[in-house]
């Protein structure tokens, strides 16, 4: 998944980006205010990336420039965090909750800047067999302290 290329933004048109950000700032009664310097720049570049097929990495790229140029004055970083976050959610189902935490976690934390691209490439890289829905799962960090487990509990 992490080196698969994939459209990952055909689910989520611009319009859905604007209803995210709506639908969070209501939740804190907020008005869904927009910043007129980054909210073209960011839309062009969404719009440009729906079509385009990339990797996970590029894809949480695009939701950082796009948070970068701060197209929204409330919940910026938290709209493109939760957008970021649904990239992985069917291939976390699979794996531990720790570990499926980790994922998301560092995703999130990407695109609103808080870690770099080294930490990002670090963890991908880290559960890259857990992510890829078309490798053998008995190499995953979850498979792997499963086996532990079982190991440790078998009589003597």
């Amino acid at each position: 998944m992490t080196h698969r290329h994939k459209q990952w933004f055909g689910a989520v048109p611009w319009e859905s980006v604007l209803t995210l950000n709506k639908a969070l700032c209501q939740a804190q009664k907020m008005d869904p205010l927009t910043n007129a310097r980054g909210f073209e720049p960011a839309r062009n570049l969404w719009e440009k990336s729906v079509p385009r097929k990339m990797t996970l990495q590029e894809a949480c790229e695009i939701c950082h420039k796009c948070q970068e140029l701060a197209p929204f004055t409330f919940n910026n970083g938290n709209t493109f965090a939760a957008i970021g976050r649904t990239f992985v959610q069917d291939s976390l189902k699979l794996m531990p909750p720790v570990e499926a935490q980790i994922i998301r976690t560092t995703i999130c934390h990407y695109i609103v800047g808080l870690i770099g691209r080294r930490e990002l490439e670090q963890v991908l890289r880290h559960f890259e067999p857990a992510l890829d829905p078309t490798s053998d799962r008995s190499d995953t960090p979850a498979a792997a302290a499963q086996t532990r487990g079982r190991e440790q509990r078998a009589p003597a």
